[in-house]
């Protein structure tokens, strides 16, 4: 078994800092192998932020693979967002939480890039990275999970169907040819693990979305991260959500799913 934990939406610069101590309790009691993480590390892409996220990641001591969300572009700098969209990232996250792929126990990891500097908020499933993807997806141990790791979802959950993410639908078509079997994503600041897949709806692909972490904005209250464990056959996923009486994150009931000749199914 491997555990992979999906944290997203950090928005550090607006952070709930009642809930950061709070938060890495959690990710220990957990203990995951690998963590990957969908994107807005910070709130408006300033270097501070950017070193309070990675600080916040490297105490966590696991390996992890890390995306830019659209947060983590510069909002109000037009020069720097026109010119340079990403040389903060680039500057303030490390070249080992960059990576283009990351292979922990049973989960083979994909990083794609969706944030887009034309715009303040959708994204765009890039042509280079879904070659690239659909290249390492041929050459990926056939007995992994194989996970893609984005800001913007592929796909959107009922009430969320802005169309917010370009290309989204054809690259995903291509890369499920291509072998992926889970997307983790975020920017919604919303739960939908498993979407469209029930006891009975197969679906090719385990898109799970994944509330904020610790996103202060007003009305945020889908605080915290899911926990994914491979089995023979599966996955289980279990979110771990935020009590806010007591200040801290629990585990919820997990939801299991297992690989079908037809597709992914929910086990009762």
């Amino acid at each position: 078994m491997t555990k992979l934990l999906h944290l997203t939406d950090l928005h550090f610069g607006a952070e709930r800092q009642d809930l950061t101590p709070a938060l890495a309790r959690a990710i220990a009691l957990a203990d995951p192998d690998v963590i990957a993480v969908s994107g807005d590390l910070t709130h408006r892409a300033r270097p501070e932020q950017f070193t309070a996220a990675v600080a916040f990641l490297r105490q966590l001591g696991r390996p992890a693979i890390a995306v830019p969300g659209n947060h983590d572009i510069p909002l109000w700098n037009f020069g720097l967002r026109l010119t340079a969209p990403f040389r903060r990232w680039r500057e303030g996250v490390p070249a080992d939480l960059r990576s283009d792929w990351l292979h922990i126990g049973d989960f083979h990891l994909f990083a794609a890039n969706t944030a887009d500097p034309m715009r303040i908020r959708p994204g765009i499933l890039r042509e280079n990275d879904i070659r690239r993807i659909c290249a390492g997806l041929a050459a990926a141990p056939s007995a992994a999970f194989r996970v893609l790791v984005c800001h913007h979802p592929l796909e959107e959950p009922p009430g969320f169907d802005r169309g917010e993410t370009r290309n989204a639908a054809q690259g995903m078509a291509r890369l499920v040819k291509a072998g992926l079997d889970i997307s983790l994503s975020g920017h919604l600041h919303h739960w939908q693990p498993g979407l469209g897949v029930t006891e009975t709806n197969t679906r090719p692909l385990l898109q799970i979305q994944s509330g904020t972490a610790l996103c202060a904005r007003p009305g945020e209250k889908n605080h915290g991260f899911a926990l994914l464990e491979s089995h023979p056959g599966g996955v289980s996923v279990t979110p771990w959500l935020l009590d806010e009486a007591e200040k801290r994150f629990c585990p919820a009931k997990a939801v299991s799913f297992r690989w079908s000749d037809e597709g992914w199914l929910r086990e009762r």
